[in-house]
């Protein structure tokens, strides 16, 4: 059983029974008293975020997991569906869980998931993704301000903001935890 200075961000643990994804992370040494760590855990059975205090001297139980690479296929509702490439057995994932990630995803696409007990239970977000500009406006001859940006839609549907010299049919590269514009793409 770890200690609480054994946590780091993205790490999963069993709280109140249930995984939980520290999703941030605050050290706090007070002048008086003990010294205590304020988390964001995500529950990673329904995705709803809850603030806790944690004295640092307190144990938890960490989760065994494993980590593989799987094959998005659809979504249907609520629910994303999922491919082992090496079984070709297929495992669902709740979207609540996936968060705004869902709206940067492509179908056929391969992303590292958490397997618990042979269950999803949370998706590893890539660094960045690489997708295609479907829709945006021309850039306004006079309008070059240092950072100006436009509205693009992309391949997936998610709308971001890019550079002015962006054009449709173009790939870019997204940082899909911010949903910020990383660079083009080849």
């Amino acid at each position: 059983m770890p200690l609480t200075s054994d946590y780091r961000k993205g790490k999963i643990i069993l709280y109140k029974n249930e995984p939980h994804l520290i999703s941030d992370m605050e050290f706090y040494s007070p002048g008086k008293g003990a010294a205590f760590y304020r988390l964001k855990l995500k529950n990673l059975a329904n995705g709803k975020v809850i603030p806790v205090t944690i004295k640092s001297d307190e144990k938890s139980e960490e989760l065994e997991v494993n980590y593989k690479n799987m094959q998005y296929l659809y979504a249907d509702g609520d629910i994303l569906y999922f491919m082992d490439p090496d079984t070709y057995e297929q495992f669902e994932l709740k979207k609540d869980i996936v968060g705004k990630l869902f709206e940067f995803m492509k179908e056929g696409e391969e992303y590292t998931v958490t397997i618990h007990k042979d269950q999803l239970i949370y998706l590893k977000p890539p660094a960045q993704v690489i997708l295609t500009v479907t829709e945006t406006t021309d850039a306004v001859k006079g309008n070059t301000a240092q950072g100006a940006t436009k509205d693009a839609i992309l391949e997936t549907g998610a709308k971001i903001q890019v550079p002015l010299f962006i054009k449709e049919g173009e790939k870019v590269k997204v940082d899909p935890e911010t949903g910020s514009y990383f660079g083009r793409a080849k």
